[in-house]
């Protein structure tokens, strides 16, 4: 049995549902986190209206799109992790726009410490809950 994935096969796999080629290439835990963080998004930017539509639409684009190339490169680099993947801009980058969707990504980048991970987790995660709460914050000082 041959441990190697077609990089097509997990291309097409990923464009047609995100996470799937990351599945394929037997990456299970990975392409379930894109999978449920592109649903999430989808229903967001279905659910959001206005600017947020656009931005949750956006991050899922480029969750999307990322998807895609990184099961292509992990098929054809018979497995190994992808560069691009785990760099700290590019985790920053997708912190930045999916928020706390994207941190099992940080957690699992061998580039950040155990600080910076704890450091962006308690960022993230209060920016999300801050931008939950301001309608309610501002509903109940005007209201």
């Amino acid at each position: 049995m041959s441990t190697r994935s077609n990089p097509f096969l997990a291309l097409l796999l990923s464009v047609i549902f995100p996470g799937v080629g990351q599945i394929y290439n037997r990456e299970i835990k990975k392409g379930l986190v894109i999978f449920g963080s592109s649903l999430s998004l989808g229903l967001l930017s279905y659910w959001l209206s206005g600017f947020n539509k656009i931005a949750a639409a956006l991050a899922l684009l480029l969750l999307w799109i990322s998807a895609a190339v990184d099961a292509y490169k992990i098929a054809k680099t018979t497995g190994q992790a992808a560069e691009f993947y785990y760099r700290k801009s590019y985790v920053v980058a997708m912190l930045l726009l999916v928020g706390p969707l994207a941190l099992p990504l940080l957690w699992q980048s061998p580039n950040f410490s155990s600080v910076a991970c704890w450091t962006w987790t308690v960022i993230v995660v209060g920016a999300a809950l801050l931008f939950v709460a301001t309608p309610y914050l501002l509903n109940w000082l005007i209201g």
